[in-house]
Order: structure tokens, then C-alpha cells, then sequence
């Protein structure tokens, strides 16, 4: 193949592998705990994703802590009130639904007697210790940079009831079938969809601002010039045509007819209809993973047959 064509290839997505490094003590989820951040990325630039989970999350948290039998029970109530935040209970909240867990710093108090405070540490930061021979986590180890455990070494902090120091972690997940140390979330069937909407996104945008690229292939048919004077023509090129402001009309001067310069289309067909087709499907199968029965609940509209908003609400 010439060098003076070149394809780039898209990435592919990898689920992360949860694999007991016999060189670490603690398991990590994918590689330097990369999966949180791919579950971060998927809720911040995918729209449907974002709206759902921010949705879900003020829904869990309501009006904050509260007790039915708090009348009955005022001193014990109390305990509790003053024992988590307003600001930990919904971090917690959020993280348990972004992630699918949550963890929560135990603070106990000097006689080790009762627990004095309860704090939100994000579980991102987290990874397990790996398992005892009956199978029991016994520590969980924090670092504030996993790609950097040189410069940001993981701290050990004991699981919750499993020693006799004063802090310790309470790590919240569901169970989740075949997975040993992580839950899966909850809406994990959307994931990928969830990176096809932001896909979408990109491309669109893409479009707006680089015109003819992916759609148009503009051929200079007199000779190969140099590696130089390639880079020189493609940037005054691409100055000219692209962007949502880029010039409509080409005008090109040539020796004669054979030397012209030729524009031809990489058309997609019915476009405009495939790639709603393609954002619609994204939405309903994030929504459905998230288990969206009223999609207007969520902020996101919908035909539903009511006659008003109001009525489904």
C-alpha cells in the first residue's frame, strides 16, 4: 500500500479484567482501578446517562436521613443524625449509583466503644486486599492516584468489624453474580450504549466543525510532492473548507485538464435518518437499563398517550 495514503483504525472497548497480581496485595478493577474512571466518563459525556443517574441519585437521597420510629426512639435518632452529614449521605448515595458501591469511613470513638462519626470516602480510590482463605476481605487500601502508587502509595485501612483500630472502611455493594471482589452496576447493559450516544456526539460535532472530514477525499493529481509540501497544501486545505464557517466554492488553478484537482464524495447514505435512528436506540437502551419505566420523570421527553406532563407525573 502507497505511504501516502494512511487509515486510522477506531479503538475497540475492553471490559476491564479483575486480575490478583501475586506482586500486589490489593485487586484492582481494570488496570490502576481505570474502570471507575471509564464509568465517570461514560456518565459525563453521555446526556441520557448523565440525566438518569443525577435523576436516580436525588430520588435515593429525598429529604436526607429520617427514621419511622424517630418519636419513639429520639436519643438513639439522634445518634444517628449527628453521626452522618448531609454532603456524606449524598456522596454516598451518588457513588452507589454511579459505580454500584459506595464506601464509608468509620470513626470510632476513643474507647472504641461506639462509632463517633461516619465519613464518605470516595470509592473510587479504594481497591480490596485480596482475600483471606475463607474468602473474606479484611482491609481495603486507598491511594490518592492509582496510575502513581509510587508517588502515592496505597495506605492499608482495615474492613469494618475486622480489627481494633479506631478507623476503618464499610464498603456497600450489592451482590453481583460471578464477580468476586466488585459489583456490577446496576445499569450495565447501557454502558456501551451509553459510549455510542457520546460517540454520536463527537461525530456530529465533528461534522460542524471539520466539514469534509470522513466525507470528502480531495485528490491533487499532479505528482507527489514532497512530505513538505504535503503538510503546506493539506493545512491551507483544510483552512479553507472546514469548520461551520468554512468556504462553500473551491477555486483551483491547473496546468491543464488532466492535472486538475478532483473532490470525491464518501457518501452515507440517508444519514440524517441513521444516525437519529442510532440516537433514539441509544436512549431507549440506556433508559431500559436503568430500569425507565416514565422517561419524563427523568427530564426526558416522551409519546406516552397522557394528554399533558401533568398527568403522567
Amino acid at each position: 500500500m502507497s505511504d501516502n495514503l494512511k487509515i486510522f483504525s477506531l479503538a475497540q472497548h475492553e471490559r476491564p479484567e479483575i486480575i490478583e497480581d501475586k506482586r500486589k496485595d490489593w485487586v484492582t478493577w481494570g488496570d490502576e482501578n481505570s474502570y471507575f474512571e471509564y464509568l465517570m466518563d461514560r456518565y459525563k459525556n453521555s446526556t441520557t446517562n448523565n440525566s438518569i443517574i443525577n435523576s436516580i441519585v436525588r430520588l435515593m437521597y429525598g429529604k436526607g436521613l429520617g427514621a419511622k420510629d424517630a418519636n419513639r426512639k429520639t436519643e438513639e435518632y439522634a445518634q444517628m443524625m449527628s453521626m452522618f452529614s448531609k454532603v456524606d449521605v449524598r456522596q454516598m448515595c451518588y457513588d452507589l449509583k454511579l459505580f454500584g458501591k459506595c464506601a464509608i469511613q468509620v470513626h470510632y470513638s476513643k474507647d472504641r466503644k461506639k462509632v463517633a462519626k461516619a465519613y464518605h470516602i470516595p470509592v473510587n480510590l479504594l481497591a480490596p486486599e485480596k482475600c483471606n482463605e475463607d474468602g473474606d476481605i479484611e482491609a481495603y487500601y486507598y491511594s490518592d492516584n492509582w496510575h502513581d502508587v509510587r508517588n502515592y502509595e496505597p495506605k492499608r485501612i482495615p474492613a469494618f468489624g475486622t480489627s481494633k483500630e479506631s478507623v476503618e472502611i464499610l464498603y456497600v455493594q450489592p451482590y453481583s453474580a460471578g464477580m468476586k471482589y466488585f459489583a456490577h452496576v446496576d445499569y450495565q447493559g447501557g454502558v456501551d450504549y451509553a459510549l455510542l450516544e457520546e460517540e454520536i456526539s463527537d461525530y456530529l460535532i465533528n461534522e460542524v466543525q471539520n466539514g469534509f472530514s470522513g466525507t470528502k477525499v480531495i485528490n491533487v493529481n499532479n505528482g507527489i510532492p514532497t512530505d513538505e509540501q504535503q503538510n503546506l497544501i493539506q493545512a491551507k486545505i483544510t483552512q479553507k473548507l472546514t469548520g461551520s464557517k468554512g468556504q462553500k466554492v473551491i477555486v483551483s488553478f491547473n496546468d491543464n485538464k488532466e492535472s486538475a484537482i478532483t473532490v470525491d464524495d464518501i457518501p452515507l447514505n440517508d444519514a440524517p435518518e441513521h444516525y437519529t435512528y442510532l440516537s433514539e436506540e441509544a436512549m431507549r437502551k440506556i433508559m431500559l437499563s436503568h430500569s425507565v419505566t416514565s422517561p419524563l420523570i427523568f427530564g426526558i421527553a416522551s409519546t406516552n398517550g397522557f394528554s399533558s406532563n401533568a398527568d403522567e407525573l
